[in-house]
């Protein structure tokens, strides 16, 4: 009778084990493969994700799911880290047997026997396909945000400029309302490259063509050239800008056209006729100066650089080009005229008004010949309120970007909270359980009892091991936990093993956003994972200190370092320095070989939304 109820117990337990397993498969996609990659076990929740049969799919790898859309270096490394007897985790996208897509992600744990050797991968996955979905949903909305962006920043850059883009592959050419009016082509007709060439006048059209062929391998179309239009002749200045693939194959380019009409009849007149020179050249809209091309000396100026920069035209007469040039700007003109290349430069740049005050200008100098000397014809356009309201815009767009990233992490800590609850909630309230069942059998031997310890012993780790993750998935604020009380139990953890972790916490987490907090938990996590699997330390010192400008974290280990020049930067740091960036953090790393490594983040405070 005492057999026969051990055996009961012992059967139930197994039942309860069983009733485990079923809740893994209900929750997961498994599926277990030899050392060859074949599949000889696969969960029915598989089958109903994959729609293939086990017939279909034991003895087969799993390349019979593979969709094509990661490369074969993906698949590669994958095989090299559980190969070593190490885990691989990664987000996949399989192709089930009716053509539809899902992602997963997945955990690929090796299975080794008795004697330490890998006999068989068991694969562990979770369905993310609607998570991908929305990630995608996001990525469209940016790039289409962007391109709108792009477009209007590239329109206000000069007066009277259209914008143009041209899907290279595709041929298709989208102009601005303005390009539109500079060609007086009705808007809306449909463009492609070979119909712009068309508007081009055939003197030209050849150098054109030349110029763009040339732009898609170096990247550089600038050219100034004639068209043929309803009202007559006219000269455009076009500029471009080029993406390339990762073949370095162009795949796009966004320019610019500006109607140089104007400009191109004034250089005519200006050298028929100096009497209308003057004219035209004390009444442009541009600030106008002649610099003798050995000494830069002043030889004339127009009335609009006077108002400009604030001299009278005697004053000016008595400076040279370096008098109105800032002083650090002043060794890199002299090296250019020394080198000849000074005509050449037209970057924007900062000049000195005579009160001091700096500007930012965009100069277009050429060569001339004013009365027998050798000289230079500078035209000055201030460009200091345009720079302000493009850095305001480039500051708009950054900010929404960052907004968008931030939502984007959000959910992750949502979807990564979730998780944790399930894993704390529910499978280890089943772990629990079957600790219960085991305690109350009574071992028949000593054997039995050894059996018994090692199952007890094997569920209290997994145990521990789920709480650990869970702890991990949930962020602070989600454990009902100060961020200060949450870097403390997190450091507990490592006190355990042996490592001294010193902290030093001054915050007012009152006035925090919450996910500033969660993103300063995170970066800690992650910097504990570096130096766990990389440093070798045995002390790690946390300071996390809070002023009226400046959030500061400090994260310092005692352990082996690194050569800061000769390593990559792994994707841990890659991801601190990301995480950082969004809530408008900086990160400094000091580390040499031997002397540990000391992570320090500088968050401006408040933020900048």
């Amino acid at each position: 009778m005492r057999n026969l109820t051990d055996w009961k117990k012992y059967h139930e337990s197994v039942q309860t084990l069983l009733a485990y397993q079923a809740a893994v498969n209900e929750s997961a996609i498994v599926s277990i493969a030899d050392l060859d990659g074949k599949i000889i076990y696969i969960n029915d929740k598989f089958k109903e994700i994959s729609k293939y049969s086990a017939e279909e799919l034991l003895g087969r790898t799993h390349r019979i799911i593979n969709s094509g859309h990661h490369p074969s270096q993906f698949f590669k490394e994958m095989w090299e880290t559980i190969r070593q007897g190490k885990h691989w985790r990664g987000e996949i996208k399989n192709r089930a047997k009716d053509g539809s897509c899902y992602w997963v992600d997945t955990v690929i744990a090796p299975v080794r026997d008795r004697d330490g050797k890998i006999f068989q991968y068991l694969s562990v996955r979770n369905l993310i396909s609607l998570q991908k979905e929305h990630e995608e949903n996001l990525v469209k909305m940016q790039k289409a945000y962007i391109k709108r962006d792009r477009q209007l920043r590239d329109a206000q850059e000069v007066a009277k400029t259209g914008s143009w883009h041209l899907d290279i592959s595709g041929n298709k050419l989208e102009w601005s309302a303005e390009t539109y009016r500079i060609f007086e082509i009705p808007i809306a007709t449909p463009m492609t490259y070979e119909s712009f060439l068309e508007k081009i006048h055939p003197d030209d059209r050849n150098k054109v063509n030349e110029t763009w062929k040339a732009a898609l391998k170096n990247g550089n179309y600038e050219i100034e050239h004639r068209i043929l239009t309803a009202s007559g002749e006219k000269w455009v200045s076009e500029r471009a800008r080029f993406d390339f693939d990762s073949m370095a194959s162009p795949k796009e380019a966004l320019g610019t056209v500006q109607d140089i009409t104007e400009k191109k009849k004034t250089e005519e007149i200006l050298r028929k006729s100096e009497a209308l020179y003057k004219s035209l050249f004390n009444n442009s809209p541009f600030a106008i100066g002649i610099v003798d091309k050995q000494t830069l000396r002043f030889l004339e100026v127009n009335e609009t650089a006077s108002r400009l920069y604030g001299y009278s035209r005697d004053e000016f007469l008595q400076l040279t080009a370096y008098d109105i040039r800032v002083p650090e700007d002043r060794d890199k003109l002299k090296e250019q005229v020394e080198k000849g290349n000074y005509a050449g430069d037209v970057s924007f740049r900062p000049h000195k008004r005579k009160n001091g005050e700096i500007i930012l200008i965009e100069p277009s100098i050429s060569e001339i010949n004013y009365r027998d000397k050798q000289a230079f014809l500078i035209t000055i356009h201030d460009v200091t309120e345009k720079q302000k309201i493009q850095e305001e815009l480039i500051r708009t767009k950054t900010n929404r970007q960052r907004e968008i990233i931030r939502a984007s992490m959000n959910a992750q800590e949502q979807s990564r909270a979730e998780t944790g609850r399930e894993l704390h909630d529910n499978i280890n309230q089943l772990l629990v359980g079957s600790t219960l069942y085991l305690k109350n059998i009574k071992p028949v031997s000593g054997k039995d009892q050894k059996y018994l310890e090692t199952a007890k012993e094997i569920i209290g780790n997994a145990i521990e091991e789920i709480r650990k993750l869970s702890s991990s998935f949930v962020p602070p604020s989600l454990n009902e936990l100060s961020l200060k009380d949450s870097i403390e139990y997190f450091s507990r953890n490592f006190k355990l093993t042996g490592m001294s972790v010193e902290l030093d916490i001054s915050i007012d987490e009152n006035i925090m956003e919450e996910g500033l907090k969660i993103n300063i938990y995170r970066i800690i996590q992650e910097q504990f994972n570096n130096i766990i699997k990389y440093a070798a330390a045995t002390m790690v010192r946390i300071s996390l200190r809070q002023s009226a400008e400046i959030i500061i974290l400090e994260i310092a280990d005692n352990g082996k370092g690194f050569d800061q020049k000769q390593k990559k930067q792994g994707i841990g740091l890659a991801n601190i320095i990301h995480r950082a960036e969004i809530y408008n953090g900086k990160v400094m790393i000091d580390s040499s070989p031997g002397n540990g490594c000391k992570v320090k983040v500088e968050f401006v405070w408040p933020a900048e939304n």
